[in-house]
Order: C-alpha cells, then structure tokens, then sequence
C-alpha cells in the first residue's frame, strides 16, 4: 500500500514538473528568449531544486542536507516567481502558485511518509536509548556511591593511623621517662 501511495504522490510530483516547466519556458519567451535558451530555464531552476530534494536525503550529511534545503529553497522561490509571472490572468497566476505548492507539498509527502512497522521501530529505539541512558546513569551513581566509600573508608584509615600514631607517641614518651626515672633512682 504504502508503495502505491509513493507512487501517486510521485505522479502529482512528476506533473508538477511538467507543468511548471510549461510557465518557466512561457516566462522565458515573456521576457525575449526564444528555442534552446527558453528550454534550458526549467532545468536551470526546477533542476536545481530536485538537485537540493537529493541533497536532503538521509543518505547525506547533516551539513548537505542543510545546503539542501538552502538550494530547494531558493530555486523554489525562482519557480514560484516564475510560474507566477507566466501567467496573464488572475486565474493563470492562481495556478502557477498552485503548481508549485503541489511540487512543495508533494514532496513534503514523500519525504514524511512512515509505515507503522517504522514507527514502532523508532519508538522502540527511542525506548532502548532512554534505558540505556538510565543505565549508564545508575551505574555512573554506583561507582560515585562506591568511590564516596572507599573516600569515607580512607579518611577513617587515616583518622585510625594518626591516633596510632599518637598512642604510639605517647607510649614512647612514657617509656622514656621510666627509664629516665629508673636511672636517676
């Protein structure tokens, strides 16, 4: 089903095309060119603008894609203005807008169009990311809990290792003036 619909919306695509290629030759002729030069303007716009909807695939790069839909945007500005141009009656102008919004909106289409099997896999990645964030979370807290007791098992060490030490001290000093006193005795 979804291939059938991708169809159609290629086909309403494809026409759009074709009939904005007819008000951008029509333009071309409006403004004095004639033959080869009229026919070359369809591909010298609406061409550049498929070449920006390529560019946004997400087989690109973040960065193509951008120049993408920079490229798309400008030369769909040309086509607008030029199917607009093109025609001499209201009605014709009504059109030349409409073409291209069944260019954009087609487009549009395409691209957002997602199977409910894509969906729940998306979702599901999104879940499994989410957990796996949780995850690294409550492990990066155990370790933070395990190295605050291995802190607070250091501090008492060193806490026990100076009263040792002091005891010890204390010991000697006491040893010492036994002996003292046993000698002078």
């Amino acid at each position: 089903m979804t291939t059938i619909v991708k169809l159609i919306v290629r086909a309403y695509f494809l026409y759009a095309l074709y009939a904005s290629a007819g008000h951008i030759i029509h333009t071309a002729n409006k403004l004095g060119l004639y033959g080869r030069d009229a026919y070359a303007w369809p591909a010298l716009i609406d061409g550049i603008a498929v070449i920006g909807m390529v560019m946004r695939s997400e087989r690109w790069s973040t960065r193509t894609r951008r120049i993408g839909l920079r490229v798309q945007c400008c030369a769909g500005l040309l086509s607008l203005a030029a199917n607009v141009y093109a025609g001499n009656t209201i009605g014709q102008r009504i059109n030349g807008v409409m073409i291209v919004a069944l260019f954009v909106v087609s487009e549009w289409l395409v691209d957002n169009m997602e199977t409910r099997a894509a969906e729940l896999a998306r979702i599901q990645a999104a879940e499994d990311a989410a957990e796996a964030r949780a995850a690294e979370a409550a492990a990066a807290e155990l370790a933070a809990a395990e190295a605050a007791k291995r802190s607070a098992a250091a501090k008492q060490g060193a806490v026990t290792k100076a009263a040792r030490k002091a005891e010890a001290e204390r010991n000697e000093r006491e040893r010492i003036r036994v002996a003292r006193k046993a000698m002078a005795a």
